[in-house]
Parts: C-alpha cells; sequence; structure tokens
C-alpha cells in the first residue's frame, strides 16, 4: 500500500522478465519497440537492456483501456 507521502522505487525488468509479465515474445517485443509500440528500453551496453518497470505497465494499461474502449 501507498500513500502520497511514500515514493516508489524504480524497478527495472531485463527482456526474460518483460516478456513473462506481457505474455510476449522477445522478438515481438524488440520489434514493436524499434516501432515505437512498445516502452524503449534502456541500453546498459549493446546487448543488455532493461525497461522501467512503470513503463511497461503503464503500456499495459493503455492497450487494456484501448480494448476496453473499442468494444460495442
Amino acid at each position: 500500500m501507498s500513500d502520497s507521502n511514500t515514493v516508489e522505487s524504480p524497478c527495472f525488468n531485463d527482456l526474460n522478465e518483460v516478456s513473462a509479465k506481457t505474455r510476449l515474445g522477445k522478438s515481438t517485443i524488440l520489434a514493436w519497440e524499434s516501432q515505437g509500440r512498445f516502452p524503449k528500453a534502456i541500453r546498459l551496453s549493446k546487448t543488455r537492456r532493461l525497461w522501467l518497470e512503470r513503463d511497461v505497465h503503464a503500456w499495459m494499461l493503455e492497450l487494456h483501456a484501448a480494448a476496453k474502449s473499442a468494444i460495442p
């Protein structure tokens, strides 16, 4: 539980964690990221990238809201 005085610590997820949370394949995540359809990762090196958990969560909520509004 958080209140207005609590500061949440940022949490980073690697590609495996993001894939498990979103149920998307790793190649889909990387393709959508390059197309601007998925949050941008933070690049630590050529092969190491991390996503801010709250960015991925916000993307999931936006996707859900869009799906709900598309239902007649």
